[in-house]
């Protein structure tokens, strides 16, 4: 997997407010389809960011956590 982007979310992130998921929409806008942006947060993020991706059509290429530290390779598409 030839990854594009490294984002690390973890310190954007509270329970009020979800600006880890404009982080990763704004990092995404400018890259091409196809492209792996490699995300970095918790867990609580992975199923907030897992939701958003399936919403805006951007798969998850594969998921890692180890030892709470969730690592989320999602691939640029994009509803059409």
């Amino acid at each position: 997997m030839n990854v594009t982007k490294v984002l690390n979310v973890t310190e954007y992130f509270n329970p009020i407010d979800c600006r880890s998921l404009g982080v990763i929409r704004t990092t995404l806008a400018p890259m091409e389809k196809g492209e792996i942006l490699e995300v970095h947060g918790n867990r609580f993020q992975q199923r907030e960011i897992t939701a958003w991706t399936n919403k805006f059509k951007h798969p998850i290429v594969k998921i890692e956590d180890v030892d709470g530290l969730v690592k989320i390779f999602i691939e640029k598409g994009g509803l059409k």
